[in-house]
This record gives structure tokens, sequence and C-alpha cells, in this order.
């Protein structure tokens, strides 16, 4: 090995440990290479001796433009290097696809790539389809800048090698491309929907522990035969095959074709359920409700990240893993938890046939699922199924169809997110080996990797010995969480919150380095040094904490183009956009942490020897049954000096309220549910304590109470509204007429009702103002601003200022009339009552808004404004020769 090609391997070892360790492996296999002949033409030269001939030719003159580059073969030495020497000073990011590993090493023996390099710009290598590889590529060089600003990518073509290996070149693009789009995809997990599924994880802590062996689930279904059942238009045609063969085939139900399973008389063995939210409500009530005693005996396979009380609520036996695919998911479950996790892909599908492969079935039967529209091009999923809501049809139907490959040829239309999912049933089935998992939908789409064949004659080919039973009470029997497991989970989770205390070291000297790249009179040199240092330690602290990466990749992503614009903080704009960007950065991380510390927190105090004696009394009990014990607990904590949540009885509550529906649970009290919505507030879940307010609110309605108390749960439920929790937005205008309300009941509070007030709309202008960055939000986040203003002008006594900022709401009038025609009625009632007051600054601005109002007549009219009679006298007061005519509406017809 020259001494040159150690050098590069060794640079490449610390960028790509995984390929240079690969190479390494590789290269003792590689056959003796002969010479390498090189035959100079005056356009180029012919290269032989590294597989098949090639031209390589010189490349082009004149310097490329653009931060990120695909370069697509390395040629023959200087090729690669004439390249990077060609990249404008402002590249970013360069990817070489190359899948001759001797044409790789030819070209790393004889030339120095990192060398060639702009500054700060990085380098990485693809030779091989491994997804680890590809992974491993794309985290060191494309993630840190932001995913999307590489989908622009200056391409740069071998022609030589591209005539010569065209196909194993545009197979590694290929794949390449699907790595980037797989990222793409997962950036629709926000920050916020990431954290909800940790949450939701460490809530879900006990049903982890103590759900069933994955290892007595293989004893017992491995090497049985499967079918999973899916909810698509095709489920008609052969889901009734299934009735009476439970014994001969392990039945797999996804959550929304449960319900339509068991109506047939169909009980699988098991229900699959992968949504972090709102998936409970859409399935699992009605379930219970109709078919209690049928679930005791399916198990239950939920995702970490689901509802916890979809594990929490079920009658049977569950199995609570991590999702394989998301790191924050691997780091919660496994390295913290040491449990199980299962690749899972994107939907509940996926998650069934991954379950089924996981188990050791050899032969896996998908049925109902279609990935498209029925023959119709309008239904979306088999007749009664729980997914087949009007909200959910007009979900589907509102995304942008395309026409795909059809079982049995022809085409069938689906739309873009069905197609997705379709590239990742491909991609997980390219790794289970042919003839494993076969298309049984009997129409729908095409899946490369399962072949199709009708429901029927798999069940006649691949039917079991009559021996697949479902789970028994040996297996079911929930485990024990053992003293000595708990002392090594208890270690796991203090390692956990030792690397969070590391990670917020890092942000601190990021936060030091930002202070000292700003700081006033410095050159840009040395600006770009402690950029080029902040750099690294945000490579640093996404290396040692990959979920926090993971979490915070949307936003690293999303500032990419940002970071690239500014990264030579030449200007003062530019110094002032770079900072604003990576301090942005530094607080979201900052906050993410301390989100995963938070609930580090819970799941520690939940293991405590005296949480678990405490919990131990109402661990089996569920729905109705935990009623008197949660009010008593609630009252106990609530009504305490110092009420602490994670106390024993404050975690025994919390655990509590993951194994009843006090939404939908008869027998609940509006004063219990009161209570669980203080409760849930107190542990950042606004949004389920909103409901709780709500349903209670519904039952007090009309009873007669004491004032104080009534303001009091006005004053309470204002607070959970203006809160923010996660993927839900506050609720702010909500709150702030329940804070009205409140000051209405009990007028002597109008001082602290007021202050309240001044709170909420001050937190209400925060989220405008962060909302008013994105630029889709823009009219909707202005027109929210605006309210916000005329408030808070309000509250301030400024009437004058008020109808300003009403008036100009008239921007948005045609796109949301419904938000904007209810002001304008407001601007013109309180116009008319203060005219002529004695206040002469408040009458010209109630003449001004007037006017305003008349002025824009026509816009007003046709968005529905009302004309009081008071126009007539006011418009006659300006010498107009008005009328004031009434039209009855009427249909046409």
């Amino acid at each position: 090995m020259s001494d040159l090609l150690s050098k590069n391997l060794e640079e490449l070892r610390s960028r790509q440990p995984l390929l240079a360790q690969r190479i390494f492996d590789e290269m003792g296999k590689l056959p003796l290479r002969g010479e390498v002949r090189v035959e100079e033409t005056p356009s180029g030269r012919w290269v032989k001796g590294l597989g098949e001939p090639f031209f390589d030719r010189v490349p082009e003159a004149g310097r490329v433009q653009g931060e990120c580059h695909l370069v697509l073969g390395v040629g023959y030495p200087p090729y690669l290097f004439k390249v990077l020497r060609s990249l404008p000073k402002d590249a970013l990011s360069v990817v070489v696809l190359e899948p001759s590993l001797e044409r790789l090493l030819a070209t790393l023996s004889a030339t120095s790539v990192y060398m060639a390099l702009p500054k700060g710009c990085r380098l990485s290598f693809v030779v091989w389809e491994d997804p680890d590889l590809l992974e491993e590529a794309l985290f060191y060089n494309v993630v840190p800048l932001g995913i999307y600003l590489f989908t622009g990518a200056s391409r740069h073509v071998h022609r030589g090698i591209w005539e010569a290996h065209g196909q194993g070149m545009s197979r590694l693009e290929g794949k390449f491309w699907d790595a980037v789009r797989h990222r793409i995809e997962m950036l629709g997990n926000s920050p916020e929907d990431t954290l909800l599924g940790i949450r939701h994880g460490a809530l879900n802590l006990l049903r982890i522990l103590r759900g069933v062996d994955g290892k007595k689930l293989i004893d017992l279904w491995g090497g049985r035969p499967a079918v999973c059942v899916s909810s698509g238009p095709s489920l008609k045609k052969n889901v009734d095959l299934l009735k009476g063969e439970e014994d001969r085939f392990l039945i797999i139900a996804c959550d929304t074709s449960l319900i339509k399973l068991l109506r047939r008389g169909i009980v699988p063995h098991a229900v699959v359920t992968i949504e972090r939210n709102s998936m409970y409500e859409l399935w699992m009530p009605a379930v219970l409700e109709e078919f209690p005693e049928e679930c005791k005996r399916i198990l239950l396979v939920s995702q970490s990240v689901s509802e916890p009380l979809t594990a929490g609520r079920w009658p049977g036996p569950v199995f609570v893993v991590g999702k394989m695919d998301s790191p924050a998911d691997t780091w919660l479950v496994k390295e913290v938890l040491n449990m199980n996790t299962m690749t899972s892909g994107m939907s509940v599908a996926h998650m069934a046939m991954c379950f089924a492969v996981g188990l050791g079935c050899p032969k896996v039967a998908l049925i109902g699922q279609d990935l498209s529209f029925d023959d119709d091009g309008l239904t979306t999923h088999a007749e009664g199924v729980a997914s087949l809501t009007p909200e959910g049809i007009a979900k589907e139907l509102s995304y942008q169809r395309l026409e795909v490959d059809a079982i049995g040829g022809g085409k069938v239309k689906t739309h873009y997110m069905w197609y997705y999912f379709l590239q990742i049933f491909e991609r997980l089935l390219s790794g289970f080996g042919d003839d494993r998992v076969f298309q049984c939908s009997e129409r729908g789409a095409d899946i490369r990797g399962a072949k199709p064949i009708p429901l029927r004659e798999f069940m006649d080919r691949f039917g079991g010995d009559g021996t697949v039973r479902h789970l028994g009470v040996s297996e079911t029997k929930p485990r024990d969480v053992t003293q000595e497991g708990t002392r090594e989970l208890l270690s796991r989770i203090s390692r956990a919150k030792h690397d969070i205390d590391f990670c917020l070291s890092v942000l601190d000297e990021m936060d030091q380095e930002i202070d000292r790249a700003a700081s006033a009179g410095l050159p840009p040199t040395r600006r770009r040094q402690h950029a080029l240092k902040i750099a690294d330690l945000l490579d640093r602290l996404h290396g040692a904490h990959r979920a926090l990466a993971f979490i915070g990749q949307s936003y690293t992503h999303l500032s990419g183009v940002t970071i690239a614009r500014t990264r030579f903080l030449e200007t003062v704009e530019q110094v002032r956009d770079w900072e604003r960007v990576h301090r942005e950065m530094v607080a979201s991380h900052r906050v993410n942490l301390r989100f995963m510390s938070q609930w580090l927190d819970y799941m520690e105090a939940q293991l405590s020897p005296e949480a678990l004696v405490a919990l131990s009394d109402s661990l089996d009990l569920k729905d109705r049954d935990l009623l008197e014990p949660l009010g008593r607990a609630l009252e106990e904590l609530l009504g305490s000096q110092e009420p602490d949540l994670l106390s024993p009885l404050g975690l025994c509550i919390s655990d509590m309220l993951c194994r009843v529906d006090i939404l939908r649970e008869e027998g609940v009290s509006p004063e219990l549910l009161w209570m669980a919505a203080k409760f849930l507030y107190a542990q950042g879940r606004a949004f389920e304590a909103r409901h709780c307010m709500g349903r209670a609110y519904g039952m007090l309605e009309g009873r007669e109470a004491e004032a104080e108390k009534v303001a009091s749960f006005f004053i309470d439920w204002a607070l959970i509204e203006g809160a923010n929790d996660l993927i839900r937005a506050p609720q702010h205008e909500l709150a702030v007429t329940l804070l009205d309300s409140a000051k209405s009941v009990m007028p002597q509070w109008s001082q602290r009702i007021d202050q309240l007030k001044q709170e909420v709309l001050a937190s209400q202008r925060r989220y405008v103002d962060a909302v008013g960055e994105v630029a889709e939000y823009d009219l909707a986040a202005m027109l929210l601003g605006l309210r916000n203003s005329a408030q808070r002008a309000l509250m301030d006594g400024d009437l004058p200022r008020a109808f300003e900022e009403v008036m100009k709401m008239e921007a948005g009038l045609e796109r949301y009339p419904g938000d904007v025609v209810p002001h304008f009625a407001w601007l013109a009632r309180t116009s008319f009552d203060v005219l002529g007051c004695d206040d002469t600054r408040v009458d010209q601005a109630a003449r001004r808004a007037l006017d305003f109002i008349f002025s824009i007549r026509e816009s007003l009219s046709k968005a529905g404004f009302q004309w009081e009679p008071r126009w007539l006298d006011y418009l006659k007061s300006l010498g107009m020769d008005v009328s004031l005519v009434s039209v009855a509406s009427c249909d046409e017809g």
C-alpha cells in the first residue's frame, strides 16, 4: 500500500469508518492488478486495466456553480482531483459515486483528493449499495447541511465510465437517491412529533417491561404461514376465506381492519398499531365496546410511540416494541431500556409484514393491500373498516394522483403517499428473500418482491397443519419487573442522563463560539475560524447522540440554505442571519434535551422501589375499576401543599390515566375530569387536558354553582387552552374568551384575570412571530398577529390603535372571510357606539374606521358582511342620498 493511499484511507476512516473498514476487508480479496495502460488522444485518453476499458476525458474548463455536487465516476487520476479543484469556493458538499473499488483505489493511490477540496467542503464516497454505508455517507456529508439543499446538487458525470459501466452506475445512483428520498420523507416526523413519541414511550414504560416475551412468540408462531390483513377495497374479495382457518394460518390484523374481521367471526391472533396520535380514537374504543371478550385472546403489537391508552386499556396480552427505523425509538427502547425493537416501515401494513417475517413465518400473504383506489377511482378502503371515515376519505382524495403498475397488468390509480408506501414495501422485501411474501390482494398495485397469487392458492399451497393457536395463559402472564432488572435499568437511565449532560456542555461551547464569531470588529477570516469550530462541535454533538440529531434534523435541514448563504460572514447581514440561525439551532437542541431529560426522570422515578410498590395495588385494574382509586389519588395529590408529580402517588395517577379512558368511560364525574385536566396540564400534556375540560364543561353546563368555582374553572381551562403541547397549537383566542367569561362571573378578580390575559396575549405574540417565519403561513400568521395586537391595544385602553389593527385585516378578506368579517362587524358596531364621544381622538378613529369600511363595501358584501340600520343615518350625515333596502334571498331552481 502506497503512503498516499494509506493517508487517504486514514482520512476516510475519520469521516466514514464503516466504508473504510469495508475497503480494507475487500482489498485483500482483489486479484493482483496488472499494468494499467493509458493511450493518449487529443480529446482525452483510453484507460485499460481497470475493468472494462473506458475513455477518460479532461474535465471541461470553467468553474461550476452551486453548493452541493454529485460526482458519478472517479475516472483515472488526476480526473477526480481536477473536478474537485474546479468547484467554487462556496461549495459545501461533494458525494462521489464509484461502483468500482479498483478505480477508486487507483485514484486514492495517486492523488490527495481531500487536499483538492474548497475550504470547509465535505467529501464522502459511495461504492456499494449497502444501506448502512449509504446512511453513513449521508449522515456525514448531507444531513448536517440540510438534505433539501442537496436535492439541487450539480451532477458531474464521467461520460466514459457511464458509457462502459452505465448499468452499475445507474443502479448505484438510484440507490443513493432512494436513500435521500427516504431521508426527506423521514422529515415528516417533526421534532414535536418525535418528542411526543418519546413521551408516549416513557408513559408506556410498564407495558414495555411487562409485555409478552418476544422469544415465546417466536417459539409459538415461528415456522407458521401468516396472513396480514389490511383495509384496502379488495378485502371484500377474499376476507371470508379466513373464516375457520385460524388454526392453519397466523392471522395478523392491521388496527383498522380488526373490527371488520371480528364482525365476520374471524378472530385474528394479533393486531398491530403504529401511530403516535389520533389512531387510538379511530379504532380501539369501538372494538373494545363491541368485542371485549374476543380481544382478550388477541395479542396487541403496539409501537412504544402509540398513545398510552392503546396498550394500557387492551384486555389481552401486549407486546410493545420500539421502531428500529427511528433513532429516537432505538435510543429509548433499545439503548436505554434494553428492550425489543423491530423494523416497522412507515405504515401499519409494513409493520404487520415485518412482524410476521420477524417471527420466522416462512410464507406471508398480504390481503387488502391495494395501495390504490378501487376501480371507481374514489373508494379508498373496504366497507366496514375503522379508517373509512369522512375525514379519512377526504384526506386520501386530496393527495396528488398518479398511475402505477397493477396486479395482472395494466395500471391503477394511486396517490403519492401510497406510492411512497409501495416503495418502502419494495425496499423491505428486497431483504426478505424470494418467495417469502405474496401479494394476495387480487387487485391493486403490483409490489415488486411480493409475487401476486390468489389467496385461495396461497392457502392451498402453504396452509399449516392445524397447530396455530392463540396465546395461552402461560404466554400472556405479564412479566415481573425484578429487583435485579430494575437496578440494571436505573444504571442505563443514569448513563443516558449523563449523555444528555455532555450534550448540554457541547451546546455551552457552541454558545461561546457563536459569541466570538458574532463579536464586533472581527475580520471575516477570524469569524470563519470560529464558525468552522461550531460546525465541528455540531458534528461532535450529533455523533455523540444520534437520537438528538434525528429530532433536530428538520430544523437543521430547513436552515441549510441560510447556513450556505451566510457561511463566509463577510457582511453585517450575513453575520446577523448566521448568528440567528445558529442561536435558534442551539436553543432548539436545548429544549429537546431538557424534554428528554424530563421523561428520563419520570422513568427513573417510576422504577424506584417505593413507586413500584405503590403501583402494584392498581396495576391490573382497567377502565371503570380505576375511577374510584383515581379520584381519591387526585384529591390527595392536588390537595397537598406542594404536589409532586414524581412522587409514588403522582406516578400512580399518571399510570392510571394510561389505563382508563376518562373521556368515554361512563360514571366519570366533572370534578374528576377537572382534577385530571390539572394533573395532565402540570405534566405538560395540555392537549389531553383540553379534552377533559371540554367534557367536564358539557356536564356542568346548566348546573348552579358558586361564582368562585365557575370562575376558577374558566381560569384553569384558559390556562390549559393557551399552553403549547408539542404537535398541537395553543388556542389563544379561546383562552382569552374563557378569561372574559371568568371576569364576567367574578368581576372582583379583574386585576388577576387581566394579568393572565396579558400573559396569554404575550404568548400569542411569541407564537405568531415564530409562525410568521414560515412563508406558507405568512398571511394566516399576519391575521393572527393583527388580532393579537388589537386585543393588546384594548387591554391597554387604546381603542384607536385597536381600530387600526383591525382595518389592516382587510388584506386577508378574500382568502379568510370567515376570520375577517366578524372583526369588521365588531369594528363597525364599536365605531357607531363611540361616534361623537368627548374624546376627539376616539371620535376621529371611529370616523376613519367607518369611512374605510364603506370604501371596501363591495368586497365586504360579497364576503357576507351585514349592514346595520345605523349606516343609513351616518351616510346621510355625510350628505349622501341613500336608502336601506332589504333583499330576501332565495335559492335558484
